[in-house]
């Protein structure tokens, strides 16, 4: 074969290797949104919740502050309804480890080390149960806005995305790790699946654990954020059902914890300095999902420690990636240093993607206002 040719198949062969890029995707601006609150409420709630119904919007939050749960209208911020958390007695929230969902008359709940459970709109607890541990012995299980408690057909599904004694243990430990649980409401009974991190989670280091997860329709889909792949559990045949690569042109260099930092300082920058990805979305109306990531940052600045927490919190650069209902990329953006807060406090509503413009490294940082920006993504047919 002439040699010409040779060299010619072998560089077609690598330009089809090479990984796709994925596309910038525009972004429109729908309005900004300025909420004085009636009681003062931190300008990024760790839990928030948007409920649209006939009768109007409200926001349901967490009030660290007041330590109660709140629903405000969004239009104005005045308090609707307020659940006083209780921390004595039989209601006692003091081992409380997250906020799970909100449903009907309910607020599902974690407990520390390991139980699930609801209060009533009085604050009155009217279920708590453990979650009995799988293979490993757990020690705590958790909840978030973005790793709610998940209901069909009587059964709660959870999950546990911590690796227990991440320093001592092996990688062959991570096929030990199962990070989806159920707890029938029938029977009593929890069960732990066959999910677990990649078996080249660790191929590299030990990267640190964490995932975010969304739901549409039956199935739960669990995104690591120290790892492209995103999988897919069936709820229905209890389950995995798919997994697929997912991946930001602006991840590449994920942290690694392989020793204990030797101080605060060092810990925290190394995380700041490297990239990951974070919140999971369904959009119901748009039929997509929203993967957000934060590159990582690096400068000469030698930072104190009050503000690399700041840093941490508030990463100076946030990029979203727009994802179909099959998990194919569609695009992705990335915002302006310090324009928005994403590492809580963001929601999908029929309007659009609502975002924090409340990044506290920002100058327009407000804290007497909760402020948002509704925005659309221009995704194409």
């Amino acid at each position: 074969m002439n040699v010409k040719i040779i060299i010619l198949i072998y560089l077609l062969f690598c330009s089809c290797q090479k990984r796709q890029e994925n596309e910038l995707i525009d972004l429109t601006v729908l309005k900004e949104i300025k909420i004085k609150t009636e009681n003062t409420i931190l300008p990024n709630p760790a839990f928030i919740h948007l409920v649209e119904s006939d009768s109007g919007r409200y926001l349901f939050l967490s009030n660290h502050i007041s330590k109660t749960l709140q629903f405000l209208n969004l239009e104005n911020g005045i308090l609707i309804k307020e659940i006083q958390l209780q921390y004595d007695g039989p209601n006692s929230m003091r081992h409380y480890s997250g906020i799970a969902g909100l449903e009907m008359d309910k607020v599902w709940l974690t407990f520390s080390p390991h139980a699930i459970g609801y209060l009533n709109f009085e604050g009155e607890i009217q279920f708590k149960t453990e979650i009995e541990p799988g293979a490993v012995d757990i020690i705590y299980v958790g909840s978030d806005f973005h790793q709610e408690l998940y209901q069909y057909q009587g059964k709660v599904f959870g999950m546990q995305p911590k690796f227990m004694k991440h320093h001592l243990m092996e990688k062959s430990a991570i096929q030990k790790h199962s990070l989806v649980y159920s707890y029938d409401m029938s029977s009593d009974q929890t069960r732990w699946y066959d999910v677990y991190y990649a078996e080249d989670y660790w191929e590299n280091g030990k990267k640190p654990s964490n995932f975010s997860w969304a739901r549409r329709e039956d199935k739960l889909y669990i995104a690591p954020w120290y790892d492209h792949e995103i999988q897919f559990f069936d709820m229905k045949i209890e389950q995995l059902d798919n997994r697929v690569v997912a991946r930001s042109n602006h991840i590449s260099d994920f942290s690694y914890l392989n020793e204990i930092p030797g101080t605060h300082e060092e810990g925290l920058n190394n995380k700041l300095s490297h990239d990951n990805y974070g919140i999971l979305l369904y959009d119901k109306y748009r039929d997509c999902f929203y993967r957000f990531f934060y590159p990582g940052f690096r400068d000469d600045k030698d930072y104190a420690i009050e503000q690399l927490w700041s840093l941490n919190r508030d990463r100076p650069f946030t990029g979203v990636m727009v994802l179909d209902k099959e998990l194919n990329v569609l695009g992705e953006h990335v915002f302006d240093k310090f324009q928005v807060h994403a590492s809580s406090n963001v929601f999908v509503g029929e309007e659009g993607l609502f975002l924090s413009l409340n990044n506290e490294n920002s100058p327009d940082y407000d804290e007497d206002h909760l402020r948002y920006m509704v925005v659309q993504f221009e995704v194409g047919e």
